[in-house]
């Protein structure tokens, strides 16, 4: 069921993180975790233990594409969508191989995320 998915938003745009934790909690998914970088993201990754990351691909400090090859690096099959404003970044992201679920671009249509989350969670 989908409110007992635990989804983390990686995104430094404050404002998108609360729009898109109102958009999931409104769909139905009541575990919605924010971190405005990387290095947040993985100091509450172990207590949180998320299903399904929404990370943005340019964050301050580490960025979202380390983030995701240190996940990875580290054996996590945690489910990604990467996300950005920057399509360039987006094709530098697909070349890369780290096998996130899916590339949306910002801005993006609510129901293209929750068409992706959905597949993901049935």
């Amino acid at each position: 069921m989908s409110e007992e998915i635990d989804i983390e938003i990686v995104d430094d745009d404050e404002s998108l993180c609360r729009a898109l934790a109102r958009l999931l909690r409104a769909a139905g998914y009541r575990n919605i975790h924010q971190s405005n970088s990387a290095e947040d993201f993985l100091l509450a990754a172990g207590r949180r233990n998320p299903s399904l990351l929404i990370l943005d691909v340019r964050l301050p400090g580490m960025s979202g594409i380390d983030l995701l090859e240190h996940l990875r690096s580290t054996g996590s099959r945690i489910p990604v969508v990467l996300i950005s404003s920057h399509d360039e970044e987006l094709r530098r992201a697909r070349d890369m191989h780290y096998d996130p679920v899916a590339f949306l671009s910002k801005p993006f249509e609510e129901r293209d995320l929750l068409s992706v989350i959905h597949s993901i969670n049935p």
